[in-house]
């Protein structure tokens, strides 16, 4: 009998192939980023919640959110998904304005580097009110912003905002409830030292919305100011998904309504409008919740993500998915879904973030963190996750949802968000996915 012996480089070579096809299977895009903290998830103790998340020039990144004791806190963590211990103390940086403080809902990054961040909280325990914060690299506070760092205090309603630079450096901040027989919701402007901008709204530096409950803001090359209203409200209240139509508002440098925009102002949209981006293009991008499936009485239909695009000028683009819209439902285990962030990557496919769920665990109801991508298009990428969804379960038995996303320079997606069991019982999380 004759043996063949297989030459050993020849046994290596098909070895090493082997690993690598093996690696490629397992490195699949939308996949958990293991790498990264434990398994690809950072659990942020100093946090109650996670409400923003950017990152850095250097690939550090930064969290805003509240603590247990609420108290507006920032974190920042290495690459790796360690606490950055330059930052504040040990990697938390922990600020206590004089009124009674609910945490920052809303960051951004200069371009020195500097954090701005946006918190409300109580005034003398009963109003409420909203204060920026600007945080110097190091987590301290920037002492030449405002008054010792923090904006003086405005009257503002808040269960959900957000805030947005300027290319000038100024800060937009809008806020408000999603109640339209409620108080106004408003806008405030700030200049880049921190002072109550006077040439914005007639002399006060705040304007009343045109619409209820805004959720994002976004600045175009022009100068002129989108806001998203009608999306679901944050914090304690739980980002519930809610098939409701939303609205995106242009408002002129000086805070009136635009009238050349959409429908004399505002472009309607058939998704709550949770998220808000704009495109290089100018194109603008909202999603939130939308009806994705009829079912038989007595069910209730699915609920699932909702992007919607549109031109510069609030247009619908038709182009985009079908009719200018896409639809993504997250099957029978999640009937209740929605997209409360949206990040682009440098190919122009746009991932959408929120909670994916809907069932009932102990008389709670439960969801995880939920992802999608699209091509520029917008057309559903199957070769993300499992067939175009992400589903990431992190903390069983609770509500979970996405915040926030960023996009990393390599292409990696970190979603920021909250798992809550209770308004007393809240969690933060900070999630690293791989792009390919």
């Amino acid at each position: 009998m004759h043996h063949i012996t297989i030459p050993q480089r020849f046994t290596v070579f098909t070895a090493a192939i082997l690993l690598c096809v093996a690696t490629q299977a397992a490195a699949q895009a939308g996949h958990l980023d293991t790498t990264f903290a434990n398994k690809g998830i950072f659990a942020a103790t100093s946090l109650s919640e996670a409400n923003a998340v950017a990152i850095q020039k250097d690939g550090k990144i930064v969290v805003a959110g509240a603590g247990a004791n609420n108290g507006d806190i920032l974190i920042r963590l290495n690459t790796d998904g360690t606490l950055d211990s330059s930052f504040g103390s040990g990697g938390v940086a922990n600020f206590a304005p004089e009124q009674i403080s609910f945490g920052f809902f809303a960051l951004s990054l200069q371009s020195d580097g500097k954090i701005v961040a946006a918190a409300d909280g109580a005034l003398n325990g009963r109003e409420p009110v909203m204060q920026v914060a600007r945080v110097n690299p190091d987590g301290s506070l920037d002492t030449s912003f405002g008054s010792g760092g923090f904006t003086s205090a405005i009257v503002f309603p808040l269960e959900s905002g957000n805030l947005a630079l300027q290319a000038d450096g100024k800060i937009l901040v809008a806020a408000g409830v999603d109640n339209p027989n409620g108080v106004p919701s408003e806008m405030a402007r700030f200049t880049a030292s921190g002072q109550t901008d006077t040439t914005f709204g007639g002399g006060a530096g705040v304007v009343n919305l045109a619409y209820p409950g805004p959720t994002q803001i976004a600045v175009q090359s022009s100068g002129k100011i989108l806001v998203a209203s009608g999306g679901a409200a944050r914090l304690v209240f739980q980002a519930q998904p809610a098939a409701q139509p939303g609205s995106i508002t242009r408002y002129n440098s000086n805070g009136t309504v635009d009238k050349t925009f959409g429908s004399s102002g505002t472009a309607a949209s058939v998704a709550s409008a949770s998220a808000l981006l704009l495109q290089s293009d100018g194109k603008i991008v909202a999603a939130g919740s939308l009806t994705s499936k009829l079912n038989l009485p007595a069910t209730r239909n699915d609920i699932g993500f909702g992007i919607v695009r549109y031109s510069s000028d609030g247009v619908i683009d038709r182009g985009f998915g079908s009719g200018g819209v896409a639809i993504v439902d997250f099957g029978v285990n999640a009937p209740t879904s929605g997209a409360f962030a949206l990040a682009i990557q440098s190919n122009g496919d746009l991932v959408a973030a929120g909670a994916a769920g809907g069932a009932v665990f102990q008389n709670n109801i439960v969801s995880s963190f939920g992802l999608t991508r699209l091509t520029a298009a917008g057309k559903l990428d199957t070769t993300f996750g499992s067939g175009g969804r992400v589903i990431t379960t992190v903390a069983k038995g609770q509500y979970s949802w996405v915040a926030s996303l960023a996009i990393q320079s390599d292409g990696k997606i970190v979603a920021a968000g909250t798992s809550q069991f209770s308004t007393s019982s809240s969690n933060a999380y900070v999630a690293r996915y791989l792009a390919q």
